[in-house]
């Protein structure tokens, strides 16, 4: 098997007007079950580099298989734990066998709902006795990495509009649906995160213009979003604990809130964009939030302790989500400085004279 530290030089030849080759070395193709006329996926992954990945596009439920050995002290949450790991590396066929060939009921319908409630894609679609097999059956060509960050994005919104309206109407019922989807983001986090780990091990992703380099970024993104997404439920819980002993301070809350999600849109349609400016100046908006923030903080003097408790929730959730937001922003930074930078001048050669 080959490793990464194997390199070797090869010349590019000439063999049309319009393409070049290079010749491939001779053990390489055979330890990787190559042969004439076999056909191999060649991408670029940056201006320096290019993939020569010789493993063919795997279908839907074609994927790598595991199987899971679980003991009878094992917890259903226990197992879960090591399917999702799987899942996130992209395993699309996991079996989970149980101790001295049995795997009770009461175990595989916890198992089951679990599946289905936090990974997007699979099922427990094969059980018998002994043993219980989870399928991912949800390819990237049915859910793209980008199309699930704007998913995750969109949930995030709605917890952030129901805070500013418990803000402004103290309505406590507005907060009890946030967990659900709290848990709905880490849902397509966990996808995410598995299609990265996809794009790394069989070569880059059709239609995401994500160089190899910038997959660590995009799952800090993913990661940070479900950071976001915790706060944002918090927002909306606090918000609607705030008592009216402290309406003087509604107005500014509420701005506050809108200005939070305002930076969260911003800093992902940086990223969307490849936009370096546009991340720029969610940077320099998150500082300048985080002033005004000190100057609210400042004005909550005089009120119940409930409702100063309930405040502070309320404003360290705001806070947290605009450091979320400048984390993401520097992650755009990163993506898209080369862009910025001066093509260099061609030396003028210096002319000789005898």
């Amino acid at each position: 098997m080959l490793v990464k530290q194997d390199k070797e030089r090869r010349k590019v030849q000439v063999s049309g007007k319009s393409s070049c080759m290079v010749a491939l070395p001779k053990k390489w193709v055979k330890e990787m079950g190559l042969e004439q006329g076999s056909e191999v996926t060649i991408s670029k992954v940056n201006s320096t580099s290019l993939l020569v990945s010789a493993q063919p596009e795997l279908s839907v439920g074609h994927g790598r298989e595991a199987t899971v050995e679980v003991g009878m002290e094992d917890s259903p949450e226990t197992i879960f734990r090591k399917i999702v790991s799987l899942y996130v590396l992209g395993f699309s066929r996991m079996t989970i066998d149980g101790p001295k060939g049995y795997l009770n009921s009461a175990k595989k319908l916890a198992l089951k709902d679990l599946v289905r409630r936090h990974l997007i894609g699979a099922e427990g679609v094969a059980e018998s006795r002994d043993r219980m097999t989870v399928h991912v059956l949800l390819g990237y060509s049915e859910l793209s990495v980008e199309n699930a960050l704007k998913k995750m994005l969109l949930i995030i919104d709605s917890l952030g509009r129901d805070a500013v309206q418990a803000l402004e109407n103290s309505d406590p019922g507005l907060a009890e649906a946030t967990s659900e989807r709290e848990d709905e983001v880490r849902r397509f986090g966990l996808y995410v995160i598995r299609q990265l780990n996809l794009s790394l091990n069989q070569g880059v992703l059709p239609d995401l213009r994500l160089e190899n380099r910038d997959t660590l970024g995009y799952i800090l993104v993913t990661r940070v979003l479900e950071r976001i997404a915790s706060h944002a439920g918090s927002l909306a819980c606090a918000a609607a604990e705030i008592r009216s002993t402290a309406r003087p301070t509604m107005v500014k809350l509420t701005a506050m809130s809108n200005a939070a999600c305002s930076l969260v849109d911003d800093a992902m349609l940086s990223l969307f964009k490849r936009d370096h400016e546009g991340a720029d100046a969610v940077i320099e908006r998150a500082r300048e939030f985080v002033e005004g923030e000190a100057q609210v903080s400042k004005s909550l003097s005089g009120i119940d302790n409930q409702a100063y408790y309930a405040l502070h929730v309320l404003m360290d959730s705001l806070r947290r989500m605009v450091e979320y937001s400048k984390e993401v922003a520097e992650v755009v930074l990163d993506m898209t400085v080369e862009r910025t930078l001066r093509e260099p001048e061609l030396a003028v050669p210096q002319l000789q004279y005898a």
